[in-house]
């Protein structure tokens, strides 16, 4: 496991804040970071009771603040993007995405599922009983419940482990 980014530097800010100084890939994720940055210090100085000398300009995540494909989608970007992940924190941005990535993983799934039912002649029960007349309706609901399976996983295949 070879890490392609130098590791963080911590540098001393004004009031012995420390902020991690970094490579920024994407200017326009810098140039987030920077603005939200700015708009948190001119937060700190209007409502010094409100926000800590320590407050961050961003949220942060970790594997157990969200759940299920989020979670997945979290995951894999911390290992397989670890700088893109560490930027779009630092630039508000991942929340959003997650939410994105797990709406088109869950339309993904859907239109996968619509496909594979078609494919296997489970859409209507008379459909199923012309494919394949000794198919119980017990057989048709298993066939149903695997491609529901089935398409899940290649949903995320195809949408959280992916840029």
């Amino acid at each position: 496991n070879v890490s392609h980014n130098p590791p963080a530097r911590k540098t001393t800010l004004k009031k012995g804040t420390t902020m991690d100084e970094m490579t920024w890939t994407d200017p326009q994720l810098k140039a987030r970071y920077e603005e939200n940055s700015r708009k948190l210090e001119r937060l700190k100085e209007t409502l010094p009771n409100l926000y800590s000398e320590d407050a961050l300009p961003y949220k942060v995540f970790t594997t157990n603040s969200v759940h299920g494909i989020q979670r997945m989608r979290l995951i894999w970007l911390k290992e397989h993007h670890p700088q893109r992940f560490r930027e779009m924190m630092m630039a508000n941005v991942l929340e959003e995405h997650l939410r994105d990535i797990e709406t088109r993983t869950r339309e993904r799934q859907a239109q996968i599922m619509d496909q594979l039912m078609e494919s296997r002649h489970l859409l209507n029960r008379t459909d199923c009983l012309k494919a394949a007349p000794q198919l119980t309706d017990l057989d048709r609901l298993n066939g149903m419940n695997e491609a529901q399976s089935e398409s899940m996983s290649m949903a995320i295949h195809e949408v959280v482990e992916s840029f």
